[in-house]
């Protein structure tokens, strides 16, 4: 298991207090009950900026100077690096020549954690992609309570390793004074746009569960026209236009999926998996197998699976036993930072011998990639 993904487990694991939530006005576009917060400080950024493991790191020994980096961009117009740092940022650095030709340096700050999970679900149940990039975009600026928000800063899309888009938020300084990588921290550690980091995980509204997307962050992108929805009972991000999961309710969260535990209910047995529900009358107590369902070897765990289980009606899962309908998670074996935050998959679901499946190329990338992981 790779860096991110241990940090990423530890911190579902670790008990914090859950993050204030607050409200940004939307321009006019209603999105919940109007409020004035403000965010959390953030932490004086100059003590974990450029962690000395990241990718970041790499692409500084490989451009001894910022001139070297800027020549080195001259025919592509950009040249940047995506990392994610040790303190949970994921972020992307590098220069890019400007409309009025003068390269700037830049940093975006990217999603994090549920808000992440948010964007991508809103993505994945548009009817339009494009414009929903530019809901998204909306969505996002809006997002920023008024108190943090800078000319300087700006929402953009940045080029993605697949098709889900990558969108965050940026600000630049331009390029000209900055001679050493020295000069570049200087000012870097100074952007007002590092006040935004406490606000990037979408975090848990109060006396809500660690993992959560905040209801008022899911109202804010229902008020822009998006298709914003969380689970009543984990509170996670879902959609049912997964391309890999069409019509089952699945959180793009890298372990959970399609499988809800209903934190916000009553938990359900480890052994025994149930789906997300849009609503408490909905979630209904786990059922047991009539014993009577058609089986299936899937193709690529060998398990037994049936697609007429009560709790999973239509979707492949395991027939007996420890009832899964998630055949693989993606797992982390040292592929690139950009690579894992642009994947448009959270787990892998069945595949029965002789039966294709939206999800079958994926998952033969996913093989070849070495992020196919089952247990």
């Amino acid at each position: 298991m790779g860096k991110r993904a241990q940090q990423r487990k530890a911190a579902k694991a670790a008990a914090r207090d859950a993050v204030q939530p607050f409200v940004a006005r939307t321009g006019g576009t209603p999105a919940g009950p109007p409020a004035q917060r403000t965010a959390p400080p953030a932490p004086a950024v100059a003590h974990y900026l450029w962690d000395p493991e990241s990718p970041w790191q790499t692409f500084l020994d490989q451009y001894p100077t910022p001139g070297d980096a800027i020549a080195a961009a001259q025919d592509d117009g950009a040249l940047t690096c995506f990392s994610f740092e040790e303190i949970g940022m994921e972020c992307e650095r590098g220069f890019r020549r400007g409309p009025d030709g003068r390269w700037v340096y830049e940093v975006v700050l990217y999603p994090r954690m549920q808000l992440r999970q948010l964007v991508k679900t809103c993505w994945f149940a548009a009817e339009d992609p494009g414009l929903a990039v530019q809901q998204l975009r909306r969505a996002l600026a809006a997002y920023v309570p008024e108190s943090l928000r800078h000319p300087g800063i700006e929402v953009v899309e940045r080029p993605s390793t697949t098709e889900v888009p990558r969108i965050g938020w940026a600000q630049s300084c331009l390029a000209d004074p900055l001679e050493t990588w020295e000069d570049v921290h200087l000012v870097e550690k100074g952007l007002p746009l590092y006040d935004l980091l406490p606000l990037l995980d979408g975090g848990p509204d109060e006396a809500r569960c660690l993992g959560a997307v905040a209801e008022r962050a899911v109202a804010l992108f229902r008020g822009y026209g998006l298709a914003a929805h969380a689970c009543a009972g984990c509170g996670m991000a879902i959609t049912d236009r997964h391309p890999h999961w069409p019509g089952t309710w699945v959180s793009v969260e890298h372990e959970a999926g399609p499988c809800c535990e209903r934190p916000l209910l009553e938990r359900v047995d480890g052994e025994q998996r149930v789906g997300h529900v849009l609503r408490t009358a909905d979630a209904r107590p786990a059922q047991a197998p009539t014993g009577r369902e058609r089986t299936r070897t899937c193709r690529n765990c060998s398990e037994q699976i049936t697609d007429e289980h009560p709790d999973w009606p239509g979707t492949w899962t395991t027939a007996g036993g420890h009832i899964d309908p998630m055949c693989a998670t993606m797992g982390n074996m040292g592929h690139a930072d950009a690579d894992e935050y642009d994947l448009p998959d959270c787990v892998y679901p069945h595949i029965p011998e002789d039966c294709d499946s939206p999800a079958a190329t994926a998952i033969a990338a996913a093989r070849a990639g070495r992020y196919f992981l089952q247990f």
